[in-house]
C-alpha cells in the first residue's frame, strides 16, 4: 500500500513538472522597442556601445557580421566593409581572401552552438535580426543551421 502511494505522489510530480515545462515555451518575454533585419551583407551600424563580456563594440562606424569558426571556436565577427565576400559563400581562412577578411575583422564574439553554423577555419557572412530591447540588444543569426542563434549584448550609453 505505501509503495502504490508513493509510486502515486511521484507521478503526480511528474505530470506537474511536466505541464510546467510545456507551458513555458507559449510563456512570452519583453517586447522590443525596435527590430531590424540585416541581410546578409548589409552593414550594421550600432547605434549604442554593445558588450559582451569584456568586449566593447564601438559606436560610430558600421560592421559587416559574419559567423567564423577556428580552433578557439565559433565566434560572431564585426568587420570593415570592406571585407566583402558574396553572401552565403564559405571562405576558408587558409585562402587568400580568407587572409583578407580576417585582417579586417575588429571583434570576435564568442557564441555557443550545438550545431556547425561553418566548417573549422572558415567565416561566412550573415544575415541578423536585431532587436533593441533598451538596456539589452540581441543579434539572432538567421539562415544558418543553427536556428535562433542569438548573442545579447548590454548597451552601454
Amino acid at each position: 500500500m505505501r509503495s502504490i502511494r508513493a509510486v502515486s505522489i511521484v507521478l503526480v510530480m511528474v505530470l506537474l513538472l511536466a505541464a510546467a515545462a510545456a507551458a513555458a515555451p507559449g510563456q512570452k518575454g519583453p517586447k522590443p522597442l525596435k527590430v531590424k533585419v540585416h541581410a546578409a551583407g548589409e552593414l550594421f551600424c550600432p547605434a549604442s556601445v554593445l558588450v559582451a563580456g569584456n568586449i566593447v563594440i564601438a559606436t560610430g562606424r558600421c560592421y559587416l557580421v559574419f559567423v567564423l569558426r577556428d580552433s578557439r571556436g565559433t565566434f560572431l565577427a564585426f568587420a570593415a566593409p570592406n571585407a566583402k565576400i558574396p553572401p552565403g559563400q564559405i571562405v576558408r581562412m587558409s585562402t587568400p581572401a580568407g587572409a583578407k577578411v580576417k585582417g579586417r575583422i575588429f571583434y570576435l564574439v564568442p557564441i555557443q552552438t550545438t550545431a556547425v553554423v561553418v566548417p573549422m577555419n572558415s567565416v561566412m557572412i550573415v544575415a541578423v535580426r536585431a532587436e533593441d530591447f533598451g538596456p539589452r540588444f540581441s543579434l539572432t543569426i538567421v539562415g544558418t543551421p543553427t536556428p535562433n542563434l542569438t548573442v545579447v549584448f548590454n548597451v552601454r550609453l
